[in-house]
């Protein structure tokens, strides 16, 4: 997990809900399809986010670019982290 830019991240989930590239974990069928489809350990992920944030918001953002993948965010402590892949 990465930290981002809590106001960065804030202007990049209004292009994504603009473009339809937002997916939020109560629309199953698009989260579960991405989660998978991108091996996201989602469960390691929201423990991470948790010792930083009292109640961490998941969202993924699919745009088809570098930024897509999974956010974790708390607009009460305007911070926000994201799940990067380590290769290798």
């Amino acid at each position: 997990m990465v930290e981002v830019d809590y106001y960065s991240f804030r202007q990049l989930l209004r292009e994504a809900a603009h473009r339809g590239g937002r997916i939020e974990k109560r629309d199953t069928r698009r989260w579960n399809d991405y989660v998978r489809a991108h091996n996201i350990n989602e469960v390691g992920a929201t423990a991470i986010a948790r010792s930083r944030f009292e109640e961490p918001t998941p969202v993924i953002i699919d745009l088809g670019g570098e930024r897509d993948g999974l956010y974790l965010y708390s607009d009460l402590e305007e911070g926000c982290l994201r799940l990067v892949r380590q290769d290798g």
